[in-house]
């Protein structure tokens, strides 16, 4: 007579083997899971930051940048670089904090906006700089205030001719330019002034070289030049650099931001985060050589 259970123990440690393999293959599936999670809100985060400074290019501010963010989040969490995407994290939320509640946007603006004093004999053209598009065919809110100002000095008499700068954007709806929405407005509150439009330019330097193009040979060489706040400095550096002498003057902004950033989370941080894309442009175009050396005859105007 055989004794003992060989046969059914050895079954039942297998069983019990099976068992346990499969509860670690559901708990590395559950942490699995929780790690991709975890990572594509870290991604989803950092995103989150950037845009609320305004710091995402091109198509990064949009659907497909927020879904690469957490894409890439998800991996850095998976490969086991979550130390990384904390820090970052934790920066990103350190730097929300400081410049949200403090007033260094302030400080920043008041030392980075460029605005020239106006020559009591004015200037022969005013070339406004375009921004943005709707898809409705209209420009942008700060794109209107830099037109605004525009035309407010032509019908002061401080120049003679308003020129426009010209972008362009396709949208699901169609391809749209600013010259539509341009001629409307000045049509409506300037009429009869003499308009150039001129061609569409890609960047900053596309336009100082193509408002050369059009009005040097015209012997135009002293102009005012209309941006946003923030972009004054570099904007009115760059046509200096290509043989005009400029007058730089500051929007009036209705959107937040502006010279005079409002003492809120909103307008702190579009500032902060306006600066430190023209900081990190400035230095490109220096590099690149499209920076004049200042040509402004006259005195800065005290903020």
């Amino acid at each position: 007579m055989i004794r003992g259970n060989g046969i059914f123990g050895s079954v039942r440690a297998t069983t019990d083997t099976r068992t346990v393999v499969t509860r670690a293959r559901q708990l590395i599936k559950t942490a699995s899971l929780a790690s991709i999670v975890e990572g594509c809100a870290i991604g989803v985060a950092l995103w989150c930051m950037l845009y609320a400074f305004g710091l995402l290019p091109g198509a990064t501010a949009d659907t497909p940048g927020l879904f690469v963010f957490g894409v890439i989040g998800a991996a850095a969490n998976w490969w086991r670089l979550r130390s990384i995407l904390i820090v970052l994290l934790v920066a990103g939320a350190t730097v929300i904090l400081v410049v949200g509640e403090t007033s260094i946007s302030n400080v920043v603006a008041s030392r980075w906006v460029r605005a020239d004093r106006f020559p009591d004999s004015g200037v022969p053209a005013v070339v406004v700089l375009s921004v943005g598009l709707n898809p409705d065919t209209t420009i942008s809110s700060e794109a209107l205030d830099h037109l605004i100002v525009g035309i407010e000095l032509t019908r002061a008499r401080k120049t003679s001719i308003l020129v426009t700068t010209t972008v362009g954007q396709r949208f699901p709806t169609g391809y749209v330019t600013s010259e539509m929405d341009q001629s409307r407005i000045i049509k409506l509150l300037a009429p009869g002034t003499y308009w150039i439009h001129l061609s569409r330019g890609r960047s900053t330097r596309d336009e100082a070289a193509i408002s050369a193009q059009s009005l040097l040979p015209l012997g135009i060489t002293d102009i005012a030049v209309v941006t946003s706040p923030m972009h004054t400095r570099r904007a009115c550096s760059t046509f200096e650099a290509v043989g005009f002498v400029v007058t730089c003057v500051a929007a009036r902004v209705r959107t937040p931001g502006g010279r005079d950033p409002a003492p809120w989370p909103r307008d702190r941080l579009t500032v902060f985060g306006d600066w430190v894309y023209e900081a990190v442009a400035t230095e490109e175009y220096r590099y690149r050589g499209w920076l004049g050396n200042g040509s402004r005859r006259g005195r800065p105007e005290l903020p």
